[in-house]
């Protein structure tokens, strides 16, 4: 499809059709004896998560994943690098950092190399949730993670370039992401406790968000100065977020990181984003998505009004002191050349369930960790909801002067234990290639009504490590982890997902 006349997006840019992955939840190779050690490395060593152990192998068996996304005609390929195997400690304690691995920088460079052999344009995540853990566990509500963050970036933006210039002789790489979804990081460490974490509660998480976005802002810079130094070609870096309704948990992120393109000071930031989420309201009752209804989403609607609440009270100039200084001393005015955004099911209210008695009877974390897992609805239960991925990336490119826009991830949950012991329908019935049709009719519909859209990266391309658990199946291809991770076809449905995504990018280039 053509682009609009008026479309920031260069008519040189072929729009990417990808699929998104990460390091830790793929690659394998984490928190065992003589391996980086990362922020999950307690959780798995007391048994109050499943170890990710050799994860899906995506180290060994890239190649062969790289040959399945160009067979379905993919251009486009998210991954991370991930700091811990970067900048590694082999014992799980904190302390001060120790020398980067210039191997391990070497190993991600040649698999990027090979990512674009395979005609896939890397989109490189430059933090996915993990931190090594020498930073211990609460790294980011502390200011000098904010420096180790940034001498991790300057490294390895450094090397993996210079080495991709000079021994693959290709370009610097085009695309990053920062942080991935600072939103949902902050969210699962200091207020749900699904993350490993110390520290509890809204202090916490402010304290994190304020961090975590200040150091955003100076990578921004930095990535910027380094390619400038360098004569490279101008880089397109941002961060993504999790789509949410709840503005206090999403969208003020956006609002703060394009403060300086409006007269806002540390005096006014309280009244500029309390107007912000009121017109964010509005925007959303006009676009009368469906929600679903029943007791639990009224007590889940009660809850949102008491989050942005409280959002509205704690989240000041004076609060997020070190984002607002980043700002006013960056030399660019807008910190992010475009937005990224993972669209699941973005409806606050959603997230809960009637408490099921099982999980908070017992299991293997504290108390608060079982109410939270007893209330809170499962992956393969979140609503699906295509109407609202037009919504938030319409409104999105709208508010911020026609910004591209980048869905970094879109994906759908199946249950299916590790051994496949239980492997479960949805209780919507609802297959992988069902959601994909339906959510890349709306990014047709986009594109139709002239939204700015980079690309569209499914969430993801093989079953991976969810953050404690292999339950959750994600994969365009299933993993059968009993058999050396091998990848396959068909998911325990029948269903072949990869096919039908080829075949929908086939169809819209006609």
């Amino acid at each position: 499809m053509s682009l609009p006349t008026d479309s920031p997006i260069s008519p040189s840019q072929p729009f990417l059709w990808g699929v998104s992955t990460s390091g830790y939840q793929h690659e394998g190779g984490y928190n065992g004896p003589d391996q980086p050690q990362n922020n999950w490395t307690w959780w798995e060593q007391s048994g109050r998560v499943e170890e990710t152990g050799d994860a899906a192998r995506f180290w060994q068996h890239y190649p062969k994943d790289f040959q399945n996304c160009r067979e379905m005609g993919l251009n486009g390929f998210r991954l991370s690098i991930e700091w811990p195997r970067v900048q590694p400690t082999t014992t799980a304690k904190r302390g001060a950092a120790p020398e980067f691995d210039y191997g391990a920088l070497d190993g991600y460079c040649d698999r990027i190399a090979a990512c674009r052999q395979s005609g896939l344009e890397p989109v490189v995540t430059l933090q996915h949730f993990t931190h090594p853990a020498w930073l211990g566990l609460d790294a980011w509500l502390s200011a000098d993670t904010i420096k180790a963050y940034l001498a991790y970036v300057q490294v390895t933006v450094t090397h993996i370039n210079r080495r991709l210039v000079d021994h693959h002789q290709m370009p610097p790489l085009h695309w990053y992401i920062t942080l991935n979804e600072p939103n949902i990081l902050i969210s699962n460490t200091y207020l749900k406790g699904d993350f490993p974490g110390e520290a509890w509660g809204p202090g916490a998480a402010l304290r994190g968000y304020n961090h975590m976005l200040a150091a955003h802002v100076q990578a921004y810079n930095l990535i910027h100065d380094l390619y400038e130094a360098a004569g490279w070609p101008r880089p397109q870096v941002a961060l993504n977020t999790y789509c949410s309704d709840l503005y206090w948990s999403e969208k003020v992120i956006w609002d703060l990181l394009d403060l300086r393109q409006h007269p806002v000071n540390a005096d006014t930031l309280r009244d500029y984003l309390a107007e912000s989420a009121r017109s964010w309201e509005k925007s959303l009752q006009a676009a009368e998505l469906p929600q679903r209804q029943g007791a639990i989403y009224q007590i889940g609607r009660g809850l949102r009004r008491l989050a942005n609440r409280i959002g509205q009270q704690v989240i000041t100039g004076t609060a997020l002191n070190e984002t607002y200084q980043a700002l006013e001393a960056s030399p660019r005015p807008r910190v992010f050349d475009f937005i990224g955004l993972d669209y699941y099911d973005p409806f606050f209210a959603h997230s809960f369930q009637f408490p099921q008695l099982a999980e908070l009877a017992g299991g293997k974390t504290d108390f608060r960790g079982r109410l939270m897992a007893g209330i809170s609805r499962k992956w393969w239960d979140w609503h699906v909801l295509p109407e609202g991925l037009f919504f938030f990336c319409q409104e999105y490119s709208q508010t911020f002067d026609r910004c591209p826009i980048m869905i970094a991830e879109n994906g759908m949950a199946l249950q299916r234990t590790f051994n496949n012991h239980t492997a479960n329908r949805r209780t919507d019935g609802l297959s992988r290639s069902e959601f994909l049709t339906a959510h890349l009719e709306q990014v047709k519909h986009l594109q139709q009504a002239g939204v700015p859209l980079l690309g569209y990266f499914h969430w993801s391309l093989i079953d991976n490590y969810e953050w404690g658990s292999y339950t959750p199946r994600f994969g365009l291809f299933a993993v059968d982890y009993m058999n050396g991770a091998e990848r396959q076809q068909a998911d325990h449905l029948g269903d072949c997902p990869a096919e039908t995504y080829a075949k929908l990018i086939r169809d819209s280039a006609q």
